[in-house]
């Protein structure tokens, strides 16, 4: 098995002779195997090894036990040791963040911090096979591109690197018992309780009984095969991507129209993703829907026309310019206000005052209890579309209360509600591009656009005030 993880290290180049490297180690049977084969290659790359170990603090004494177990075991082995320890449940209930994903960005956090630290070369994770065909599944579930379907990379950012992605589980849990380490086991891993468990469980087993008993196998080649495909799909958009930037800053980012229109639409949607990740450091909250959604601005838009993102991003489409930019929070006129915006998305709008999330969910049978039990409004999607306009009353409005029969003018509705003068014109009006009135605030939805048994997907709308 060394020659495999050796001939890994050489393909990608993950290793140079003479590299500091930490190891993430959570004692388990991969990152252990992975500690104990680079300290058997530690003269043959000249390498200076260190251990990091995070306490999540989410299994009590288990988890102390687990951090005591890597120090001995760095100990033993004659590896420097960093453990830290971390509230990982205290930060999931501040973020709303999954275990996971709470749990990977802190650990990812804090080993990059110390590698800073230290000047480390490179960080090796203890990612395997198996993980890499879960991976590549669970993406194309999601419904993911070619970046999703790559999988798991070999070395990313060119500091994390993953010897063992070649080596499959069974053979690391073969390598523990030839040399007698005893790693700790995550029983909460052996339940199908989180996603990935149940892929792993359950999913993947039926598959290879059912369908291809070399799933697995396929999965892994198949994100080769996209990984290099995709690889070439990156450096030609960067190729174009360069050559239609006109201006960047942090203010504002612009980018020639015409160029963009002459682009091929898979090489456009990978522009609009570069220039997210550009502008707004992150392609976090920005979704299949709003790469459409740009699309649709520079084919059908008119000049003018601004489209308005999750986290205040605005696309502005001029004569023959793109332009992003913030919205400026600074300017607040509640006089006829109005304004479009994307699904799914958060929006904090202050002219309302409000704090909004829009979210896509599937119609389920059990939604009809929470449907009479939840905060939220619940619509039908089909009916609604991917772009909404939110504004404040208007003369004449009238919309379906659910539950009555006929329309019902806005202002007798407030009436009706005993709702203060004063505060009407800060009630969000939810309308569609078309201006029909789909909810009045979080106070009542329109008949017409209720969740039905012939809805398919719901939009769920939560507000709170600000």
């Amino acid at each position: 098995m060394i020659q495999q993880v050796k001939d890994v290290i050489e393909e990608h180049q993950l290793l140079s002779e003479g590299d500091k490297v930490v190891v993430s180690v959570s004692g388990g049977p991969d990152s252990l195997t992975l500690l104990h084969i680079l300290w058997r290659l530690q003269a043959e790359y000249s390498l200076n090894l260190h251990v990091f170990h995070l306490d999540h603090m989410f299994r009590g004494e288990a988890s102390r036990e687990d951090a005591e177990y890597v120090a001995r075991f760095a100990k033993e082995l004659n590896i420097p040791a960093t453990i830290e320890e971390y509230n990982v449940p205290a930060y999931i209930k501040e973020t709303g963040l999954s275990k996971q994903a709470a749990a990977r960005e802190i650990r990812y956090r804090m080993c990059t911090e110390l590698a800073d630290n230290l000047k480390a070369d490179k960080i090796a994770i203890g990612q395997h096979a198996d993980d890499q065909a879960e991976t590549v599944l669970m993406n194309f579930l999601r419904g993911a591109g070619l970046d999703g379907l790559s999988g798991i990379e070999p070395i990313r950012n060119k500091n994390f690197i993953r010897p063992l992605l070649k080596v499959w589980r069974e053979d690391i849990e073969g390598y523990c018992r030839n040399y007698n380490l005893e790693p700790r086991i995550d029983k909460s891993n052996l339940k199908s309780v989180y996603r990935r468990n149940k892929v792993r469980l359950e999913l993947l087993p039926h598959l290879a009984e059912e369908f291809n008993s070399s799933i697995k196998e396929n999965l892994v080649r198949m994100a080769e095969i996209f990984r290099a495909e995709n690889s070439f799909m990156e450096k030609y958009t960067a190729e174009k991507y360069n050559q239609i930037i006109i201006e960047s800053d942090e203010q504002e980012l612009i980018l020639d129209l015409k160029a963009i229109k002459n682009l091929d639409l898979a090489i456009q949607r990978r522009v609009f993703r570069q220039a997210l990740l550009d502008f707004c450091n992150t392609k976090r909250d920005y979704y299949a829907q709003h790469i459409q959604q740009m699309i649709d601005l520079i084919t059908d838009g008119e000049t003018g026309n601004i489209l308005q993102l999750p986290q205040g991003l605005r696309l502005k489409k001029s004569y023959n310019k793109l332009k992003f930019y913030w919205k400026d929070d600074s300017i607040i006129n509640i006089d006829d206000f109005s304004g479009k915006y994307s699904v799914p998305g958060e929006y904090e709008i202050k002219e309302l005052g409000i704090k909004l999330k829009i979210d896509i969910i599937k119609f389920e049978n059990n939604l009809q209890e929470l449907l009479h039990s939840s905060s939220k409004l619940y619509l039908d999607y089909e009916l609604i579309g991917d772009k909404i306009k939110i504004r404040n009353r208007r003369e004449g409005d009238r919309f379906y209360p659910l539950g009555m029969e006929g329309s019902k003018k806005l202002k007798d509705f407030f009436i009706d509600e005993k709702i203060p003068a004063t505060d009407r014109d800060y009630i969000p009006i939810f309308t569609t591009l078309e201006g029909n009135i789909f909810a009045v605030g979080d106070l009542r939805i329109d008949d017409r656009f209720k969740v039905t048994d012939q809805t398919e997907k719901i939009l769920a709308l939560s507000m709170k005030r600000i």
